[in-house]
């Protein structure tokens, strides 16, 4: 092997940028206007509510649970925002509701899950159903506009060329991956995910940090929510919808297990860029919407059941491993 045969082996390059990479470069021979600043500039824009989405949902997989409560909350949350807003209240107290109200959902499910040993399936069936049931009788159904200069600069503004969304989920996003490789709650997150009974012996308080995960699922839902009413500027009672199995696509295709203890938010930041840089190039090349979605649901239908199978296939590798020790 030549040695830069050798540096690339070495690199590690994960497949999700892999295949992140050769979508562009596919899309862009497909069509001279997806390789554009303006162009990519809006799938950037795009991929930031449903990267909010799914970085609450990462450390709920990665605990090997799931919760797919978070389209409502983000539903819940927009229409919030623009039922208060016309009522007048300020934006900050607007704001500081929507949130406590996101963290609020999140901290209840994970008291059912983790202190009163609810399955997490009905808890989060339960709890989606509910919040998109009180997001459509909250507005009658219909979609309600916002009138405020603050959420508009938020959501549309721009600073040094790059939109204001873009530069706090950035924030978001290197807060949230320096917590989750550099701190002890992160460090929980993983142990708690490869073996819940391994984490409890050294000492990991699961209840706790399985309550604070579910908060934070439910917050970042509702900081997704916030995003869509500002750039938007509207508050949709079924905006939110599609969010909870793209978020958890995202989250498996960049390459955190369902079986918990594997993966990451860096990964998820590549399998929201995947999605979306799918979704822009579907549509420059002039594919119908209804056929956009089923050709994203079908990659990511695709992409979830091989995961599944690739860690099925893994465990009884394992298993085979530890009976021929045995033996």
């Amino acid at each position: 092997m030549s040695e830069i045969g050798k540096k690339i082996k070495g690199l590690n390059v994960p497949g999700i940028l892999i295949g992140d990479i050769l979508l562009v470069v596919f899309f862009s021979i497909m069509n001279e206007n997806f390789f554009t600043s303006y162009n990519l500039m809006l799938i950037l824009r795009n991929s930031c509510t449903l990267l909010l989405t799914s970085m609450g949902l990462t450390l709920v997989i990665l605990m090997g649970k799931n919760d797919i409560s978070v389209g409502s909350v983000v539903s819940m949350t927009a229409v919030i925002v623009a039922v208060l807003i016309n009522k007048g209240l300020l934006v900050p107290l607007v704001l500081l509701i929507a949130l406590a109200m996101g963290a609020a959902i999140g901290t209840i499910n994970g008291i059912l899950v983790a202190k009163l040993n609810f399955d997490y399936w009905v808890v989060a069936f339960s709890s989606m159903s509910i919040f998109a049931g009180l997001a459509l009788v909250t507005t009658d159904g219909v979609t309600v506009s916002i009138k405020s200069d603050v959420l508009d600069y938020i959501g549309n503004g721009k600073i040094l060329g790059l939109y204001v969304i873009i530069w706090i989920v950035i924030l978001l996003t290197l807060l949230m991956i320096f917590i989750q490789n550099n701190t002890k709650f992160g460090y929980d997150v993983y142990s708690i995910g490869g073996s819940e009974n391994v984490a409890k012996v050294s000492g990991v308080k699961v209840v706790k940090v399985r309550i604070l995960v579910y908060m934070l699922s439910g917050l970042f839902a509702s900081i997704a929510g916030i995003a869509i009413a500002c750039m938007t500027n509207s508050g949709s009672p079924s905006v939110g919808t599609d969010y909870s199995f793209n978020a958890m696509a995202a989250v498996v295709i960049g390459g955190t297990s369902f079986a918990g203890g594997k993966g990451g938010i860096q990964g998820t930041v590549l399998g929201t860029l995947l999605l979306r840089i799918l979704a822009s190039g579907l549509s420059l090349m002039g594919i119908a919407a209804t056929w956009q979605k089923a050709i994203i649901g079908l990659v990511i239908v695709s992409l979830i059941v091989i995961d599944v199978l690739n860690e099925n296939r893994k465990n009884i590798k394992g298993l085979r491993r530890v009976y021929r020790n045995v033996a």
